[in-house]
């Protein structure tokens, strides 16, 4: 499913509720003055509360931020950071596994950098 997310979510199969949360998200992306007040409804109709709104949105823009800031400065997470992150990352899919949810993607993929740095190690 991941793999399906990160290629193309429009082809992986999923909610309706989380095809809108990736229709929005795009969006507020590729084109954040092209929101609306029926984006954030269209959200609502799905069963999103405003709550889990504000919670994308906050996920929206700090990914978005990272990716501007680590791209645009030519940055690389170092080796340790992406080892950290792939520690947290399984512990949080232990946890998603409890609560039968999934994580996004690995889309930066901090987990290839983990393997590699330990190669070369």
């Amino acid at each position: 499913m991941a793999e399906f997310i990160q290629n193309d979510w429009r082809k992986a199969d999923l909610t309706v509720a989380e095809r809108a949360m990736l229709e929005w998200s795009e969006k507020l992306t590729l084109t954040p003055a092209m929101m609306t007040e029926a984006d954030i409804q269209g959200l609502r109709d799905v069963g999103w509360t405003d709550r889990d709104i504000l919670d994308i949105a906050h996920v929206c823009a700090y990914f978005n931020f990272r990716v501007r800031m680590v791209d645009g400065l030519g940055l690389e997470v170092p080796d340790t950071s992406a080892e950290r992150a792939t520690a947290a990352r399984q512990h949080a899919a232990e946890l998603a596994k409890e609560k039968g949810v999934t994580l996004p993607s690995d889309i930066w993929g901090v987990g290839e950098q983990a393997k590699a740095a330990k190669a070369r190690a």
